[in-house]
């Protein structure tokens, strides 16, 4: 019997190719779109997911009291000292991460990601698995296991086990001299929040590093828990502070007073978004919207399905009134029904799932996230039988709703009208409404967007070449007088850091305010380069070199509102004691307020410590004039060099940089333009049926009007304004929506762009103008048959 049905279904499908090839189309668009965010989601919900224990292992976070700034990730060395004096602590570790290391194989310089320092506790707590070698080795001095990734990337078929790699800089210590490989190791899983190519013992070369970490305010390495099953997280923070509290450190040098929270492992991936992550988070990205835009247009395009398959079992009725006049129940009816929905669904899966891997490098591209469908795991065949059950289960009910109120008389007789059906309606007000919400959103991100990328940061980011300087050996000025000799130069200035890379801190009681201020190391050239207006300026013009303190204009007028002037201040500056390895604060001049991060964040208090040291050389910033490009930086190179033999031509753009701040609402950006380009596509699909559905239901209306002298144009009317008057519904229904859910997702940005009336004006005209040609489409047909025809087939 199955099998007799699914030749007959085969033959129906090739009999029909049209309407089974939209119906299939429809629903290929909205299960694709639906695997594609869903499957990504759960992706990113199951993150470090995979670890033992995974629910009992925390971050500690050590954040000095009053810093307005962004976290970090980093944290205290004292951390795994005082862990050890906790019984609820089951194990702990502390390890840093490079991000971008220099290395030595073979004689080559090569640049290498993801370098750590780990000791055996992080071995353990993060499953790391040996592939060859011993990894109890690692506590060896100057050893190293180097991952399966990176052995077939540099060493190919030979074997790297007793090599030596050369650790030329790693992000703050250089010249650590030779590491022996003593295995290799399996690579980091995929969903991990951290990633690592080379594991190095904390012996050796780091030894005295990490033996001054608790005697030292210095947020350098990174520390995770794992705590008993009984423990409360909150206690062992409370702990963590007593500790500190207690101990001299506090006292040293530094900020006095520091708060310790715990993360869970589980929360790093998706809510955490501190300074120095282990790997970009997703913690901007709106998780919940993706899931609720797959969810709607699944939904969509399975009602649009059953629009189309109610439709068809309408052209039907006799066959199914004949079915049932030779003793077909209703029951049996809806079973063959719903095996043909079985089976097209199974069509429209298989076929989405083929687009998908088709199109992933493309989706990973465009989106810029990494995307891909884990077969191993049972989201995805959860995700399948979810479609499948959505499918099904409406069909069951519609087709009921169908079925279940005729008899095999109205059947037979083919008396069906539904045009006044309340849920063909609601389904019209569903659909329409989904398309208005998707474009206003759309319309109201990318508003957000431009605005926030043309908004004024206080400085300008424009024609803004970095060279990333590594070797201090040699004098930079030299490079930069050559560089500014040049034509195409305009000014070239140094910083130890670059807008939006985190910044340092330091402790405002100094300056008899409470909190700290984060600075930047720099040149007064740099101020020059990046057009940092200065709104003071009390520089000594005859002075060879500029040596001092340049503050923002919110620090400043803090310590105006605390000491009144700059009289007063000084005078207190001057009253501090200062310990014999400090230098006293001198401040030099005031600056306009900049965002030194994103628009995110608000401005806070910030400096720049401006002098003409080596270590201020480490970001050479260049600001170019308009011309050839490419002519231009090879320019540059050819000095570099002249003046760097040795060290990589290293270069960004600042614009580039801080475009990457925004890469959330980039992709957002991107997500709701295809998805609701996707949606509207659905939606005129399901409104073109429902046109269709409604014309053939009042075919016998038309034909009468026609004979009693209406014309195309009248009857095109009055069907349109049924569909306009159920448009001003969905409307309705949409606006608090949209508005509600724009409101929300603004709050996330410390500066906002207005909620226009005209994108909901637009949002409404335009899906007005969608539903208006795709209904006159199918009412103009409708209006342009013979009545005498039409009123024979009635």
């Amino acid at each position: 019997m199955i099998w007799h049905n699914l030749k007959f279904i085969i033959r129906r499908i090739f009999n029909e190719k049209a309407f089974y090839g939209i119906n299939i189309f429809g629903l290929v668009i909205g299960i694709f779109s639906f695997l594609v965010l869903f499957v990504y989601v759960a992706n990113e919900k199951s993150f470090d997911r995979h670890f033992d224990d995974y629910s009992h292992i925390y971050r500690v976070i050590s954040t000095p009291e009053g810093m307005d700034a962004t976290p970090w990730a980093r944290s205290l060395g004292i951390i795994n000292k005082a862990v050890a004096t906790i019984p609820e602590v089951e194990e702990s570790t502390q390890f840093s991460h490079c991000q971008l290391g220099t290395i030595k194989i073979k004689d080559v310089s090569v640049k290498v990601e993801d370098i750590m320092s780990v000791d055996a506790s992080f071995i353990k707590l993060f499953s790391v698995e040996s592939k060859i070698g011993n990894l109890s080795e690692l506590s060896n001095p100057n050893t190293a296991f180097i991952s399966e990734d990176f052995a077939k990337k540099y060493f190919k078929d030979e074997n790297p086990i007793g090599k030596y790699i050369d650790i030329e800089a790693l992000q703050y210590v250089r010249n650590l001299g030779l590491y022996e490989i003593r295995g290799v190791v399996k690579s980091t899983h995929p969903k991990t929040h951290f990633n690592y190519q080379i594991l190095l013992s904390q012996k050796g070369a780091l030894n005295e590093r990490y033996t001054a970490l608790p005697n030292r305010k210095t947020q350098w390495v990174y520390n995770y828990i794992k705590l008993k099953s009984d423990a409360i997280p909150k206690q062992v923070a409370d702990k963590l502070l007593s500790y500190f509290n207690e101990s001299s450190l506090k006292q040293t040098r530094g900020p006095k007073d520091y708060n310790f929270n715990l993360i869970p492992l589980a929360d790093i991936h998706l809510k955490s978004d501190y300074r120095f992550e282990l790997q970009e988070s997703s913690s901007k990205m709106n998780i919940e919207l993706f899931i609720i835009i797959s969810l709607v247009i699944l939904l969509v395009s399975v009602l649009n399905f059953i629009n189309l398959t109610v439709a068809k079992l309408i052209k039907r009725t006799k066959e199914l009134g004949l079915k049932k006049s030779f003793g077909a129940s209703k029951t049996q009816l809806i079973s063959q029904v719903l095996f043909e929905v079985l089976i097209l669904c199974i069509i429209s899966i298989g076929i989405s799932l083929f687009i998908i891997e088709f199109a992933k490098p493309t989706i990973n591209q465009y989106f810029e996230i990494d995307f891909h469908i884990y077969y191993s795991e049972p989201i995805v065949y959860l995700s399948i039988i979810g479609v499948l059950a959505v499918c099904l289960g409406f069909t069951a009910i519609f087709v009921g709703l169908f079925l279940y109120r005729r008899s095999t008389i109205d059947i037979l007789s083919e008396r069906n009208n539904f045009t006044g059906s309340k849920i063909l309606k609601s389904l019209l007000v569903f659909q329409v409404s989904v398309v208005i919400i998707l474009i206003s959103t759309t319309l109201m991100v990318n508003k957000q967007i431009r605005f926030i990328s043309e908004k004024s940061l206080g400085f300008d980011k424009e024609n803004v070449v970095v060279l990333h300087l590594k070797d201090y050996s040699k004098n930079a000025a030299i490079f930069a007088n050559e560089l500014e000799k040049q034509s195409f130069v305009a000014s070239v200035g140094f910083s130890a850091q670059h807008f939006g890379y985190p910044a340092q801190s330091f402790p405002l009681e100094g300056l008899g305010i409470d909190g700290t201020a984060e600075f930047v190391f720099a040149n007064y050239n740099y101020l020059k380069t990046m057009n940092i207006q200065l709104i003071e300026d009390w520089i000594i013009p005859s002075a060879d070199t500029v040596s001092g303190m340049v503050i923002n204009e919110h620090l400043y007028k803090r310590l105006m509102e605390k000491h009144g002037s700059m009289e007063a201040l000084n005078a207190f500056i001057l009253s501090m004691e200062v310990e014999p390895d400090q230098t006293r604060i001198n401040i030099i001049g005031v600056v306009k307020d900049f965002n030194y991060q994103s628009a995110h964040e608000k401005i806070g208090d910030f400096a720049f410590w401006l002098g003409e040291s080596r270590n201020r050389t480490r970001f050479i910033h260049i600001r170019i004039n308009p011309g050839n490009l490419k002519t231009t930086m090879n320019k540059i190179e050819q000095i570099w060099d002249i003046h760097y033999p040795e060290q990589e031509f290293d270069y960004f753009f600042i614009e580039e940089k801080i475009a990457q701040q925004y890469k959330a609402e980039t992709i957002l950006s991107r997500i709701l333009f295809v998805f609701s380009i996707l949606g509207i596509l659905i939606s005129i699909i399901g409104i073109s049926a429902m046109s269709l559905f409604i014309s053939q239901q009042r075919t016998k209306e038309i034909g009468i009007r026609k004979v009693n002298g209406a014309t195309v144009t009248e009857i095109m009317r009055l069907l349109n304004n049924y569909f306009i008057k159920w448009v001003a519904i969905a409307f309705v229904i949409a606006f608090p929506i949209s508005y509600f859910a724009m409101s929300k997702w603004l709050g996330n940005f410390a500066y906002q762009t207005e909620l226009s009336w005209w994108i909901f004006a637009v949002s409404g005209f335009v899906t007005i103008a969608i539903v208006l040609i795709t209904v006159s489409w199918q009412t103009y047909r409708a209006a342009r048959k013979n009545p005498v025809e039409a009123l024979r087939y009635e």
